[in-house]
């Protein structure tokens, strides 16, 4: 997924949009996971249809800094999760300031 607008080649940056640039992975068709702009948070968010947008937009759910809390909430909001996506949250640093790198995120 690439992370730059084809049009203006710049970063999409709205949390809210179905291609902001941070994806963390895509539990299942109606959530997924996200870095904040700032990269202080991971951001749980739900998927839903928007007219006047022409396509999915995204609102957060949860706001997490450790990766417990993230699949906790995770699970507890999303319900069943991809088995990718499930492993990518189990192999995120236990804290979001962590010097470990953020695994790849699934593809849509």
């Amino acid at each position: 997924m690439s992370d730059l607008d084809p049009h203006t080649a710049t970063k999409i940056t709205s949390e809210e949009a179905d291609d902001y640039h941070a994806i963390v992975a895509r539990l299942n068709d109606h959530w997924r996971v996200i870095v904040c702009a700032a990269g202080l948070q991971w951001i749980l968010q739900r998927g839903y249809l928007a007219k006047n947008h022409g396509g999915m937009r995204w609102r957060s759910r949860s706001f997490c800094r450790t990766s417990e809390a993230l699949i906790r909430v995770s699970r507890e909001h999303a319900g069943d999760l991809r088995p990718a996506a499930a492993a990518i949250l189990a192999a995120l640093p236990e804290r979001i300031d962590d010097p470990e790198p953020i695994p790849e995120a699934v593809a849509p």
